[in-house]
């Protein structure tokens, strides 16, 4: 009778789990390396493209405030003839002129913020992608200024321009405002009936209360330009430090 003997096969030193401990451990731990080092190349990238959008957002802004500052000046300068007009007894008046600057009364400049970028940042929660400090710090200081205190002083402006031009309706015929492309029709018109031009009389109220809004609204436009000055630098100085950190143009 033959009796059969199982072989053993001999036990593994602990050696050789270590090794493929230690084997497995670093196959994941460089997979999360490289999936890591993935993610962090993305933000970067997204970062990047945030920055570039901020920096196009900010150069359209800077134009445009530019270009407010040169209209709210000018009309300051209207406030000051269509004044020095009305402070003039009514016989020795340029009517022609009090009508021309006064049609400009009608107008309003609006400030046309460019945030789409920054609105995407805080809908998104993407604040976190831009890592510079000094770029969000200064970047929300920016928008702060332009929420709150440059649309507080719209808002109280347009309330005076409503006032200012229902005052208007009661001095003047608007019919003959002027603006450049009807100049030669009016010269033309007031020399031929001059008093059509007159301010109305028997209004001395209402004349009053427009000189007094007049310089209500020249105060209103005074804080206005020195806001969008302010911010014109803080503009100004973001597009300096994005350039810098993110070395784009």
């Amino acid at each position: 009778m033959e009796v059969h003997h199982h072989s053993h096969t001999p036990r593994k030193k602990w050696s050789h789990y270590f090794w493929e401990f230690l084997m497995l451990f670093l196959a994941v731990f460089c997979g999360f390396l490289a999936e890591y080092q993935l993610e962090h190349t993305i933000e970067h990238q997204r970062e990047k493209k945030y920055a570039r959008s901020l920096l196009e957002d900010l150069k359209r802004d800077t134009a445009d405030l530019a270009n407010d500052i040169r209209w709210w000046n000018i009309q300051m300068n209207r406030i000051d003839a269509i004044h020095r007009e009305l402070d003039k007894p009514a016989s020795v008046r340029n009517t022609l002129l009090l009508y021309q600057q006064a049609a400009f009364m009608r107008m309003y400049n609006a400030f046309e913020y460019h945030d789409r970028t920054i609105d995407q940042l805080k809908n998104a929660g993407n604040f976190r992608l831009i890592r510079k400090k000094t770029v969000t710090d200064s970047l929300i200081d920016y928008d702060a200024t332009v929420r709150s205190t440059l649309r507080n002083i719209e808002g109280g402006a347009t309330t005076i321009f409503m006032t200012l031009n229902f005052l208007q309706n009661k001095l003047f015929d608007s019919k003959y405002f002027q603006f450049r492309s009807e100049k030669a029709i009016l010269d033309s018109l007031q020399k031929l009936y001059p008093p059509r031009f007159a301010v109305k009389s028997g209004n001395e109220t209402e004349l009053f209360e427009y000189t007094n809004h007049l310089y209500f609204y020249k105060g209103n436009m005074s804080i206005r330009v020195f806001t969008i000055r302010n911010l014109l630098n803080k503009a100004g100085r973001l597009i300096e430090m994005i350039q810098k950190e993110y070395r784009i143009k």
